[in-house]
């Protein structure tokens, strides 16, 4: 019998949680949430979560394996559910160009994001679907509904807070059962998309006040001479060109739903109670660095970026909203007058996780998961 473990790098996010995280906990108050995450990493792939058996049907070879934890904050829990969720929504895929948007809140605001989360999350999705909906219907752009799907992510490079969502939009849209594509290099202007979702977000966070937990703030007089500045400041909004070929967005929307604040890959070395990290440096032509800080900052920075209890961090509107998503995507590919044929469709289809048996070499295999770690263990 052979144990088939994970390959992992030399230096683990669960390494640290492990060697550093029973001190962490007992000086820092961890919410419910990031208690589940903080143990899921630490017990992933190990005994305490038991384990499973692999067959081959072909030679009745046995193999054996720790259970992962399967959480989503869990850097070696992603690599599976990214493949299957791009087999999913590779089947609503448009034969058209597609663009990337990306949309920041000031700094300002992150004390209010880290206290009210949900709420914050939830408006951000909000300002951010609508301004790019109501642009791109309007005559003066595009004319036409197209479909967005956004994803959030609340960090930087080094996991400092930093919320921001990631939209990807179809280069094209409805509008009187036609379809209009859209023969810019834009969708529209980013001035006047910033302008708008900052408008937008602003007004939906004053009409939450009364949900709102606000430090030093206590009426709404003062929130609004609070929030008064940040009319007059520019925010930070992102349109990159066209993505390309359709093929090549699903990939991407897959590798940005799917990540977390940061990847064992770029964690260099733990020594002396310190984390050294690789990180892109954009305001240096990102270029590639290296950061050290303390196992407990690096810690309370991974921590910071726990979503709230059954939060989707994915969200499709326009023409990819979940009511209408598949007949709409039937119009449109009759109307594009391509259809993404099965091959097409499996040409971004990969199995991943594809495991032979090192006896026959078949890949069918039967699994069954156990418990009892005595077993495994002798």
């Amino acid at each position: 019998m052979n144990l088939k473990e994970l390959n992992m790098s030399n230096f683990t996010i669960q390494d640290i949680f492990l060697q550093y995280g029973n001190e962490y906990v007992e000086n820092h108050k961890l919410s419910d949430e990031q208690w589940k995450v903080f143990n899921a990493i630490r017990n992933c792939s190990t005994k305490n979560l038991g384990y499973h058996i692999c067959t081959c049907k072909k030679c009745g070879e046995e193999y054996y394996g720790y259970n992962s934890c399967r959480n989503r904050h869990c850097p070696m829990c992603q690599g599976y559910a990214r493949e299957k969720w791009i087999q999913k929504e590779s089947s609503y895929l448009l034969d058209s160009k597609y663009f990337h948007i990306i949309t920041t809140v000031p700094y300002e605001l992150n004390e209010i994001f880290l206290y009210n989360s949900k709420i914050c999350y939830n408006i951000l999705f909000k300002a951010t679907s609508e301004s790019i909906l109501e642009l791109c219907e309007d005559s003066k752009w595009l004319g036409a509904k197209v479909g967005i799907t956004s994803i959030l992510h609340t960090w930087g490079q080094t996991m400092e807070f930093h919320p921001h969502i990631h939209s990807i939009v179809t280069g094209g849209g409805l509008k009187n059962n036609k379809w209009i594509s859209c023969d810019k290099d834009y969708l529209f202007k980013v001035q006047v998309f910033g302008s708008l979702f900052r408008g937008k977000f602003l007004y939906y966070l004053k009409h939450e006040f009364d949900n709102l937990i606000l430090n030093d703030i206590d009426n709404l007089k003062s929130f609004n001479k609070f929030l008064e500045p940040l009319y007059n400041k520019t925010w930070i909004t992102y349109i990159e060109p066209p993505k390309g070929k359709a093929e090549n967005v699903i990939e991407y929307v897959g590798r940005y739903s799917f990540r977390v604040a940061i990847s064992n890959e770029r964690i260099k070395n733990v020594e002396d109670g310190q984390v050294t990290f690789e990180y892109k440096d954009y305001k240096d032509n990102s270029k590639i660095k290296l950061m050290s800080i303390s196992c407990e900052e690096f810690i309370r920075r991974f921590l910071l970026h726990v979503l709230p209890n059954n939060f989707t961090k994915v969200k499709h509107y326009g023409l990819l909203s979940n009511r209408n998503k598949k007949n709409n995507i039937r119009f449109c590919r009759l109307l594009i007058s391509r259809i993404l044929t099965n091959e097409f469709v499996s040409t971004i289809s990969r199995k991943f996780h594809e495991f032979k048996c090192e006896k026959c070499g078949s890949t069918n295999f039967s699994y069954s998961f156990q418990y009892d770690i005595y077993r495994l263990n002798n």
